[in-house]
């Protein structure tokens, strides 16, 4: 690092002196809307270094505040804090019920109301005597599938106690017996019990004992064997 000598020294506080008094003349000006007069541009101050440097301090915090207040306000954007203007909420979209045909079934026998009644999709034969006012006290419940689905047009029996099994042992009812009780018919295996009641279900319920002709694997043979044995 170079010495610095008197000399030098004089001549940095000079021009430091010489550049603050222009700084405060500009600050001057920005205040008060004129220059500084000539009198006082013409003053020199003896000021020593620490001195100096502390006017130098003061002189550049009041330009700066000049220069705040002076500069022209700025409206803040719209920040992430505020509240944008709600947009029109999006009506909602209708709920939409998928509902299947409904069956209409005869429900007779041991019921306290006997009659038609309407079932929705999805109901069963307990819901069907149900909706009949329920089973009498004498009735054999356990004679049928509560579990079912019924079809739409065929009769629900409900037997009463001593009654079920003569007419079981006698006919089967195509439209209403499961695989199970198919089976037990002459020339009725698992597969042509399975056929039946799948035939059953995606075509509906049996007309007359030559609707059966159009199940896979039974013909004119097995329906005549079968005469006198179901009911629809």
């Amino acid at each position: 690092m170079v010495p610095t000598t008197p000399e030098s020294e004089d001549e940095a506080l000079t021009r430091w002196r010489d550049s603050a008094m222009r700084a405060a003349g500009r600050a001057y000006e920005t205040a008060h809307g004129r220059e500084i007069d000539d009198e006082s541009r013409g003053v020199r101050w003896a000021l020593s270094p620490r001195v100096a440097l502390t006017a130098a301090g003061a002189i550049g915090l009041i330009a700066l505040l000049v220069w705040a207040l002076a500069r022209p306000a700025v409206s803040e954007p719209l920040g992430a804090d505020a509240t944008p203007t709600p947009a029109a909420s999006a009506a909602p979209a209708p709920s939409v019920s998928t509902v299947g045909p409904m069956a209409v079934v005869h429900v007779a026998g041991a019921v306290a109301t006997p009659g038609l009644i309407e079932l929705s999709p999805g109901e069963r034969v307990a819901d069907a005597i149900e909706r009949a006012g329920g089973s009498l006290a004498d009735a054999d419940l356990s004679a049928l599938n509560l579990a079912r689905v019924p079809l739409d047009g065929e009769q629900i029996s409900v037997p009463r106690v001593g009654e079920a099994g003569a007419e079981e042992d006698s006919t089967v009812r195509l439209n209403t017996a499961d695989a199970a009780a198919l089976e037990g018919l002459p020339g009725v295996g698992p597969v042509t019990a399975a056929n039946i009641v799948a035939d059953r279900d995606a075509n509906g319920p049996y007309a007359s004992l030559d609707d059966l002709q159009r199940v896979p694997g039974i013909g004119p043979a097995l329906v005549a064997r079968l005469d006198g044995l179901v009911t629809m």
